[in-house]
């Protein structure tokens, strides 16, 4: 049914447009052409509600088209302007449907293939750096027995250790080195200064050995004599590259280690002194660190101050029990501040081990006139005042080691000529044998010495006395007058 009136609404198209076209060629064939005049413009416009046939054949035109409206009437064949049916369209749709299906299923197998290849591609490059890595963790196929020297800068990062390492062959996977310190938490603590390492070992020996100070070969062995000043350590210390003498004399004149040392804390006077520490940088042998922290290069000092005053035991006399020289001084009635002072100062008179102790007693003697005004039993006065030269230009050694400026007249707060009684503090890191003889002197009567200067063939030579008198004829007999 709906064929036929397709047909019969084409039919009634065709004859419209036959008619249409006869009355317009009428109408242009008889109309009369006026010069230069403008035509009148045509009427083409249709009267449906006119009877004439042709309009009734225009009317069922338009009655059979949906909505009573011409869409388009062209000089083209009918077919251009025909909708497709519902059959067409379904099946155009069908069609379309199904190339799109077939273009995405190719385009997800093309998709899956190359996701498969970048998959596949990466586990290989993961799993051989792995392997390589682990390997490597493991010291598998590095050089046996062989050793090399590698430097550790101070503060280094990750990146820096790691380097050098792999510069020198230790490591030879540098990417593994830095995962593997950082998932076991080693990025840091990498100790300053030059190791020996043998480039066999496994990651986890090799952050142990640079992590300890224990395996640096950068040691730098110090012998310090006694009777040094604080000064001249400060110097043998820059010289051997430990650190900087500003930077540890500096250390020494603060209280940063006060609450480690316990001794320490008995200094009252710390602003009478030239160097608080003066006195506490017990003399021996020690290990250092070329680049050392200024702190710790202090620490061994002290560390070692304590173990032989408070906590080692020797026997002062025969028969006598070892006891520690803090205890000694004690019994002595003597601060361990004042056997410091004391011992600086017998370290610096004296001329060998036995002079020590008879120093000892003419300053103990003398010291022990202050309460009764400085004289003694004999009526010699003015025996309060120490009188030793070694306190006359402290902390300089000598009036030659004076800076230039201040030479002539200079004047040390020391000085045992103008000062009553000890110093306010050592004037020299004094040995364990000057310490002994400060808490153990001799039993005399002696209140003056001098000493003839050591010679070539002869080393200096003591000369003691009980008065005044004895002193100056000892002095003549010396040369020293």
């Amino acid at each position: 049914m709906s064929d036929e009136l397709e047909q019969k609404r084409r039919e009634k198209i065709e004859n419209f447009k036959v008619q249409f076209d006869d009355d317009f060629d009428d109408i242009s064939s008889n109309a009369p052409v006026a010069e230069e005049a403008e035509p009148e413009p045509a009427d083409y416009s249709i009267n449906i509600e006119s009877g004439s046939a042709s309009d009734e054949g225009v009317k069922e035109v338009f009655s059979d088209i949906e909505g009573g409206e011409i869409k388009s009437f062209s000089d083209a064949p009918p077919e251009a302007n025909n909708q497709p049916d519902s059959r067409e369209m379904k099946e155009a749709k069908r069609r379309d449907r199904r190339r799109r299906r077939i273009k995405a299923k190719k385009n997800r197998v093309i998709f899956r293939m190359v996701w498969f290849a970048m998959i596949l591609f990466t586990s290989v490059m993961i799993a051989e750096f792995v392997m390589v890595g682990v390997n490597d963790m493991l010291s598998v196929g590095r050089e046996e027995d062989n050793t090399v020297s590698i430097t550790i800068p101070k503060n280094a990062t990750l990146d820096e250790v790691t380097d050098i390492l792999a510069s020198n062959g230790v490591i030879k996977v540098p990417e593994f080195f830095k995962l593997y310190a950082t998932v076991t938490k080693a990025t840091t603590g990498y100790t300053q200064g030059t190791f020996d390492i043998k480039t066999n070992k496994d990651y986890l020996a090799i952050i142990n050995y640079m992590q300890s100070d224990m395996n640096r070969t950068d040691v730098v062995t110090l012998q310090f004599r006694e009777g040094l000043g604080i000064t001249e350590i400060a110097d043998m210390l820059e010289k051997g590259k430990v650190c900087s003498a500003d930077d540890f004399l500096d250390k020494c004149n603060t209280e940063d280690f006060d609450e480690d040392y316990e001794f320490l804390k008995s200094i009252k006077n710390g602003k009478d002194r030239y160097y608080r520490l003066e006195g506490y940088l017990f003399p021996d042998t020690y290990d250092f660190y070329v680049g050392e922290e200024t702190d710790s290069v202090v620490r061994k000092f002290l560390s070692n101050y304590r173990r032989k005053m408070y906590l080692s035991k020797v026997r002062f006399a025969q028969g006598e029990k070892k006891q520690t020289i803090e205890d000694r001084a004690k019994k002595m009635n003597m601060t361990m501040e004042d056997v410091i002072k004391l011992a600086s100062l017998i370290q610096a008179e004296a001329a060998n081990e036995e002079d020590m102790y008879i120093i000892s007693s003419i300053l103990h003697n003398r010291l022990d006139t202050i309460e009764n005004g400085g004289v003694n039993s004999d009526g010699e006065a003015g025996l309060g005042y120490l009188q030793l030269d070694s306190t006359v230009f402290y902390p300089y050694r000598s009036e030659s080691l004076v800076p230039i400026s201040m030479r002539g007249k200079y004047e040390s707060s020391y000085n045992t000529y103008k000062l009553e009684g000890l110093t306010p503090g050592p004037i020299c890191n004094p040995g364990l044998d000057a310490i002994m003889a400060a808490v153990n002197p001799d039993d005399t009567d002696y209140y003056y010495f001098c000493h003839k200067a050591p010679t070539e063939d002869e080393g200096a030579v003591p000369y003691y006395a009980k008065t005044n008198y004895e002193h100056l004829a000892n002095q003549e007999a010396a040369g020293l007058l």
